[in-house]
C-alpha cells in the first residue's frame, strides 16, 4: 500500500491539530487587545470568549471526524461496519427521512448555529456599546437578532435531520388554528413585543405609572417585560397591556419633570410668609432644579384652609417621584413649625335648629 495513503491524512490532521492549539492560545490574547483598544468591561467580552472557544472546539471535532475517514483502515472499517448502521432510515416516509446520522448532524448542526449566533449577538453588542448608543438599543437589536436567528436556525435543523416542508405545512396550518382558538394572547403578546421594541414608547429605565403600579421598567422582553416597584417587587407585564392600555412614561423623552405639592395653612397666617417659605424650602432641596425655577401658588380659599400648591422641577432618572414628594413635604412640615405657620384641623360649625337646654336633674 502506497505511503501517500498514509502520509497526506497524517499531515492533514497535524496541521488541523496545530491550527486548533495555535487558535486556541491566541484567541483570547487577541480578544483582550480589542478591549484594551475600545476601553470597554471585561465582562462584555467573557462570553464573547467562550462562545469562540466552544465554536472552535465544535469545529475542531467534526473536522477531526471527516479526517479520520480519510485513513485507509480506518476509514473503510467505519464505512463498512459502522456508518451503514447510522445511516440507515429509522424514519422513512415521503415528509421524513429520518437517521441516527441526520439526527446527530442536526444537533451538531443546531449547536454550530446556535453558538454562531451568540456570537453575532455578542459583536453587535461590543459594536454599539462602542459607539455609544446606549444600553436600550442594544439591548433591542439583541432581543430582534436572537429571535429572527432562531427561526432560521429552526428551519435549518428540521432540514438537515431530513424532515422537509410537506410535514411542516400541515403543523402550520395547526398551528394556525391554535392561534385563532387557543394561544391568541400569547401571539399578541409576541407581536406587542416587536411593536415596542421597535416604536420604543417604552424602554428599560423608564420611570412608569401603569394603572395603580409604579416603577422602573428593567427589562423588555419579546412576551412580556418587567416592572420593578420602589419596594423592589418585579411585576410581570403583558407586553399587550403595554402596547393596548394607557400610561404614564415620565421619562419618555424628557427625565425633567414638573411635580405638584399640595399644602392648607391657617385663616390667620401671613400668605407673603407662607409663598416665601415654600420656596425657601425648593431652594434648599438638593434634587430641586433651579432651572425651570420653583413656584409657590395660591389656588383657593377652601373650607378650612388657604389652599397652596409648590410646584418643583425634578429629573425622575435620579430620584423616584413619591420619594420626592415625601422628602419635600417633610421638609415644608419643619419649615413651618420654625415659623409658626398653622395647619389647620377641618373645622364645622354645628347650628341647632331649637333652644339648646341643659337641665339640671
Amino acid at each position: 500500500m502506497s505511503w501517500e495513503k498514509f502520509i497526506f491524512p497524517v499531515a492533514e490532521l497535524v496541521l488541523l491539530v496545530l491550527g486548533y492549539l495555535l487558535f486556541r492560545r491566541y484567541i483570547p490574547v487577541i480578544l483582550t487587545k480589542i478591549r484594551i483598544y475600545l476601553s470597554l468591561q471585561e465582562e462584555k467580552f467573557s462570553s464573547l470568549r467562550e462562545s469562540l472557544i466552544k465554536l472552535l472546539d465544535v469545529s475542531f471535532f467534526v473536522l477531526a471526524f471527516n479526517l479520520l475517514l480519510n485513513f485507509p483502515f480506518l476509514g473503510e472499517f467505519l464505512e463498512r461496519y459502522i456508518l451503514p448502521v447510522f445511516h440507515s432510515n429509522i424514519i422513512d416516509t415521503e415528509a421524513i427521512k429520518l437517521s441516527f446520522y441526520s439526527v446527530i448532524k442536526g444537533f451538531i448542526t443546531f449547536y454550530i448555529l446556535l453558538l454562531i449566533t451568540k456570537i453575532i449577538r455578542k459583536v453587535i453588542e461590543i459594536y454599539i456599546t462602542y459607539r455609544a448608543r446606549g444600553e436600550d438599543v442594544a439591548s433591542t437589536v439583541d432581543i430582534l437578532v436572537y429571535h429572527f436567528a432562531l427561526v432560521l436556525i429552526f428551519l435549518i435543523t428540521l432540514s438537515t435531520m431530513g424532515i422537509t416542508w410537506k410535514l411542516l405545512i400541515p403543523i402550520a396550518g395547526a398551528l394556525g388554528i391554535g392561534i385563532g382558538f387557543g394561544i391568541q394572547e400569547i401571539v399578541n403578546n409576541f407581536i406587542s413585543g416587536f411593536i415596542i421594541l421597535i416604536s420604543k414608547t417604552v424602554k428599560r429605565g423608564d420611570w412608569i405609572t401603569l394603572g395603580d403600579n409604579f416603577g422602573k421598567v428593567v427589562d423588555i422582553g419579546i412576551r412580556t417585560s418587567t416592572l420593578r416597584t420602589l419596594d423592589n417587587i418585579d411585576i410581570i407585564i403583558p407586553n399587550s397591556q403595554l402596547v393596548s392600555n394607557q400610561l404614564i412614561n415620565w421619562s419618555y423623552v424628557d427625565p425633567v419633570v414638573r411635580i405638584h405639592i399640595p399644602v392648607g395653612v391657617s385663616y390667620r397666617s401671613d400668605v407673603s410668609l407662607v409663598k416665601e417659605t415654600l420656596l425657601e424650602v425648593a431652594a434648599g432641596t438638593p434634587f430641586v432644579l433651579d432651572s425651570p425655577s420653583p413656584e409657590a401658588r395660591f389656588i383657593e380659599f377652601g373650607s378650612s384652609s388657604l389652599n397652596f400648591e409648590l410646584l418643583v422641577w425634578i429629573n425622575v432618572k435620579k430620584i423616584p417621584i413619591p420619594l420626592a414628594k415625601s422628602e419635600l413635604n417633610y421638609r415644608i412640615w419643619s419649615a413651618f413649625k420654625e415659623k409658626n405657620i398653622e395647619i389647620p384641623y377641618p373645622q364645622r360649625d354645628v347650628w341647632f335648629k331649637n333652644k339648646l337646654v341643659i337641665e339640671k336633674e
